[in-house]
């Protein structure tokens, strides 16, 4: 009896194994990775082909009246790769597309240096957290209710996402442009004190905090031409099928402070909430974080 539970424990460990460690690999060191999917953990590395596979996942049992026939999905796309994703190769493009509406497990994608990313997921339904990191060429994404966090990419970046939070490491490295956007979701960024940066923080209806080491040197001028010439309305753009317009009314001034940053008194319509523009150790690469609905954060790495 004791043997038998061995043999069956084995198998067991032997088949759980077998699917986790299943791949698809192409051979491409170069290119845009198009990804429709829920969400993925996309990770850079030294290599000439990217690597899927799924991670945490659940073998699906076997329907024994299915055998032979082919499955079909309303999505459009066929399975060619055995992980619930359709795979297809059109020139520079790689595009990656979900078959299943949730994907079992976690998707995971080791990609070459040379290749650029691109991640849209417009579901209100199926959204999984997006972690993107050791990443050295240019990521977009676009995102409606999807996590993103951002660790150790260099950029260029345009990120943008409707509900969901931003969190977001950099590295001495980081090239720009650099643009993350939350329409209701916080943006957290963490960068070297030593970035040579001009940078923009914003926000429409929350607070902006920075660490103290971070000495900003805020355009005055432009911030407050910026916001007379803003003095009225509120745009939320950006976005496909997203343009927000808050019309306000009440033009109070009101005052930008923060540790270690110069204060500078702007004009603004009520909730029009806070808008620095300046430079970070005299100007570099341009960098801009804002939420229109919440709060953005600047901490030292």
């Amino acid at each position: 009896m004791k043997k038998q539970f061995i043999i069956l424990f084995t198998l067991l460990t032997f088949s759980i194994s077998a699917w986790a460690q299943k791949e698809y690999k192409v051979s491409k060191s170069s290119g845009r990775l198009n990804l429709n999917v829920n969400g993925a953990v996309v990770e850079g590395y030294n290599g000439n082909e990217i690597v899927f596979n799924i991670v945490n996942g659940k073998e699906e049992p076997v329907d024994e009246r299915a055998k032979g026939l082919k499955p079909l999905s309303g999505s459009g796309f066929t399975d060619n790769t055995g992980l619930g994703l359709d795979v297809s190769v059109n020139g520079q493009d790689i595009n990656v597309n979900s078959v299943v509406k949730e994907q079992s497990g976690i998707l995971q994608i080791k990609v070459p240096q040379n290749v650029k990313i691109s991640f849209t997921n417009n579901s209100t339904l199926y959204s999984s957290e997006l972690l993107l990191r050791d990443l050295k060429n240019e990521i977009e994404v676009s995102a409606t209710h999807n996590k993103i966090k951002l660790e150790n990419n260099s950029g260029p970046m345009n990120i943008k996402a409707i509900y969901g939070s931003v969190d977001a490491s950099f590295t001495n490295e980081v090239k720009g442009p650099i643009s993350i956007i939350s329409v209701y979701g916080l943006v957290d960024i963490s960068m070297p004190v030593s970035t040579k940066a001009n940078i923009e923080l914003g926000t429409s209806y929350g607070k902006l905090f920075a660490a103290e080491d971070f000495k900003i040197a805020v355009d005055k001028n432009r911030a407050q031409n910026k916001n007379q010439n803003d003095r009225g309305r509120t745009n939320v753009t950006g976005f496909e099928g997203t343009d927000r317009t808050k019309n306000i009314t009440d033009n109070a001034a009101t005052t930008v402070s923060g540790a270690n940053i110069e204060t500078v008194t702007l004009r603004r319509s009520d909730n029009a909430g806070e808008n620095i523009k300046g430079t970070v150790n005299g100007g570099g690469v341009d960098l801009i974080f804002k939420s229109n609905y919440n709060n953005v954060y600047l901490r030292q790495k």
